[in-house]
């Protein structure tokens, strides 16, 4: 599940054009990671039920990535939460659900602790949710310290290690795209993506 960060603060008719696009372009660019397609409950939420744990964690990034392409002001809050569904799933659209797993990953969702992270994790293993929080928040604060104009050239970056490559796409020498990759923390970012990733295996 998931929802926009501080919603009120945006106009509503525009947050929620772009909010839907970058919902269903996941959707149809990345299906096999999905069972119950993420589904916008209310202006500013969304759901779904994915495959494992790993397919989860790639709609994350994939939603994050698609927000740098997209340029959009918007950042999201993430749950995802390993439990029990009762009903069948519905493989159409995320609604119509019952089960302890989306009961308790809405009260997650629905949480106004000052201290609630963007990124939340609650699996069955417990060593396995610590560990993939403390990176989520690490990645957080390389994520929320990259400024909109930049989000093109970090998506770039972030897909071709080439600084060449895209120097030529930006208008940029090679030097110039090399300090840009160490002061935004790229590196670092692909390392931490490919680490969870690898972490859980064939989950």
């Amino acid at each position: 599940m998931g929802d926009v960060v501080s919603s009120s603060k945006y106009e509503a008719r525009k947050l929620g054009k772009d909010f839907n696009t970058t919902v269903n372009y996941v959707n149809e660019e990345f299906k096999e990671y999905i069972v119950s397609p993420l589904t916008i409950t209310l202006g500013d939420e969304f759901q779904s039920v994915v495959n494992s744990i790993k397919d989860g964690i790639k709609t994350i990034f994939e939603l994050e990535e698609r927000i740098l392409r997209e340029q959009h002001t918007f950042k999201l809050h993430y749950v995802l939460y390993e439990g029990d569904i009762n009903t069948k799933i519905n493989t159409e659209i995320a609604y119509g659900m019952m089960g302890p797993g989306l009961t308790e990953a809405r009260k997650m969702l629905n949480s106004k602790s000052r201290a609630r992270k963007r990124f939340q994790f609650h699996l069955e293993d417990e060593l396995q949710t610590k560990q993939i929080t403390r990176i989520f928040e690490v990645l957080d604060s390389i994520i929320l310290g990259w400024k909109r104009t930049d989000f093109s050239l970090i998506l770039s970056m972030i897909n071709n290690e080439n600084n060449q490559q895209v120097g030529d796409q930006f208008g940029k020498t090679r030097s110039q795209i090399w300090k840009r990759r160490n002061t935004l923390m790229i590196k670092e970012y692909n390392l931490l993506k490919a680490l969870v990733l690898d972490y859980l295996g064939e989950n």
